[in-house]
């Protein structure tokens, strides 16, 4: 409860005095350090496995068709969906018409990169 309201009075006395230009640049390094602290706590690890996911098909689907970038988006709109197409393409072995061979092989790998991180929650 402490560090909370040292943060609040951080936050009302930065506000109080923003404009003076003694005070800015220590401004733009707390605010930076708030965000840091706010968006580490707030992160899960199923949020966080579920966006590298996301970030890393994105960069895979550069290399492929507008279909197949469709189906690893629709993969990766959720946990569910992750595991589903997990099970149902890399562990059964289910043929994906719109992705098969290499594209699978490498959409397969980095779902079991981050595997293990999304099933902690």
């Amino acid at each position: 409860m402490k560090p909370l309201i040292l943060i609040l009075l951080v936050i009302l006395l930065l506000a109080t005095f923003s404009d003076h230009p003694r005070v800015s640049p220590y401004k733009e390094k707390l605010i930076e350090q708030i965000y840091q602290i706010a968006g580490s706590s707030s992160r899960s690890g199923e949020a966080q496995a579920l966006r590298n996911i996301n970030h890393l098909f994105t960069e895979l689907g550069k290399e492929l068709g507008e279909g197949q970038r469709a189906q690893l988006q629709r993969a990766a709109s959720s946990k569910q969906e992750l595991l589903l197409f997990r099970q149902r393409y890399c562990i059964d072995g289910d043929f994906n018409p719109l992705l098969f061979g290499e594209p699978l092989r490498k959409a397969c790998g980095i779902i079991n990169s981050q595997y293990d991180i999304l099933m902690r929650q």
